[in-house]
């Protein structure tokens, strides 16, 4: 218990230095790298940017904090001999470095929540303030669609001439639902609106009206309603203004979210997105590849730690701690590099998108065991 302790507050306390060292460098660096635009902009911007950016650095960091602590923190026990003689009491390599693996699931475990949870608010914040100036021109969200088709999860089939994802306002506007595969009404309006939430005194609206439109509703406006009817009759209403209500359960965001990548959305939202564009016909292997990346991505961290520990847990004459940490380093960042061609891959349809998300993992994992195999049998 007490060898447990103190491998672990060794472990803990070069982990979170390192990780405190790298984030503060990544910020200075981030800084001073668009420092001609954070003169143009507030105090406020500043703070508010980089608040929001930090969920995402300590993300990118921490498998790097992870391998250099492992590495400094065993390999400096394995340099005293501590490892060996703990292993010479009959402890197994494994049990031996069995609380560091702890810390690695966990770290893991939390940076999957951290990726899923925290990071697509923290980062639709980061995006939304840095987009007003340069970022924009760099790399512009799709605010308005023009000859928009959509085909919504209600099988209602919608049909725009324009449509503002700022205003939740359409133009020209063709709306048709269907029953049991049957054509039951058509709208031919010249406007959509959003109307969000619906006051519940409205006294214009019925009890069952205010129910099913308590979140907010779409109101057509200045159009026509067609009703058909099984015995082939077509009642046709002029209308100024018409609630659609539980008639449609589309919301503004199926239709065009302001969320628009993969690291601002988490997985619900990314798989509800990925379901709305396939309505459409639209390509989503972005997307899908995104989605799969949520659940393997946090992974780097606990294969990283195995890679550390492989190099560091034995005593070696030929290679000091430099040598190693130089192979290691070198294992890490071309671990960076193949997930991000992985991605890329699986984006762009040369890979199927849940083996662009995982390659890398796949990769590194088999390296990893085998590494770690190879260092317990010597």
């Amino acid at each position: 218990m007490k060898f447990t302790r103190y491998m672990i507050g060794n472990f803990l306390r070069l982990f979170l230095l390192i990780l405190l060292g790298s984030i503060v460098m990544f910020v200075v660096i981030d800084f001073v790298g668009n420092i001609r635009m954070w003169l143009s902009r507030g105090m406020k911007d500043v703070v508010d940017y980089y608040c929001a950016y930090l969920p995402y650095i300590v993300y990118l960091v921490t498998p790097v904090a992870l391998f250099i602590g492992v590495v400094a923190s065993v390999g400096n026990m394995a340099r005293h001999l501590e490892m060996t003689a703990i292993q010479s009491s009959g402890r197994s390599p494994l049990r031996a470095l069995w609380p560091i693996l702890i810390v690695g699931i966990a770290t893991t475990l939390f940076s999957l929540y951290l990726d899923d949870q925290v990071l697509p608010d923290a980062n639709h914040k980061r995006y939304g303030i840095m987009e007003p100036l340069q970022q924009q021109r760099k790399d512009p969200r799709i605010k308005d669609k023009t000859n928009f088709a959509f085909i919504g999860s209600d099988k209602s089939s919608w049909f725009m001439k324009q449509y503002s994802g700022g205003n939740k306002l359409g133009r020209d506007v063709l709306l048709l639902l269907k029953h049991d595969g049957d054509l039951q009404e058509r709208y031919d309006a010249r406007r959509l609106r959003w109307i969000a939430p619906v006051d519940s005194s409205h006294d214009s609206l019925s009890d069952s009206t205010i129910k099913s439109t308590s979140g907010g509703y779409w109101q057509l406006e200045d159009g026509y309603h067609r009703v058909f009817n099984k015995e082939g009759d077509i009642v046709v209403q002029p209308f100024r203004k018409e609630i659609l209500g539980d008639k449609t359960e589309m919301r503004p965001e199926d239709f065009l979210d302001d969320r628009q990548r993969g690291d601002e959305m988490n997985a619900s939202m990314i798989k509800r997105r990925i379901e709305s564009l396939r309505r459409s016909g639209e390509d989503t292997r972005k997307l899908e590849t995104a989605y799969f990346f949520k659940f393997s991505g946090s992974l780097m961290n606990f294969l990283v730690l195995l890679i550390g520990v492989s190099l560091a847990h034995r005593f070696s004459r030929s290679g000091g701690l430099s040598q190693k940490f130089g192979i290691g380093l070198f294992f890490v960042f071309s671990y960076y590099i193949v997930i991000r061609i992985g991605l890329k891959m699986g984006e762009n349809g040369a890979l199927s998108p849940m083996l662009g998300a995982w390659i890398g993992h796949i990769i590194f994992g088999v390296l990893a065991v085998v590494m770690l195999y190879r260092s317990f049998r010597l």
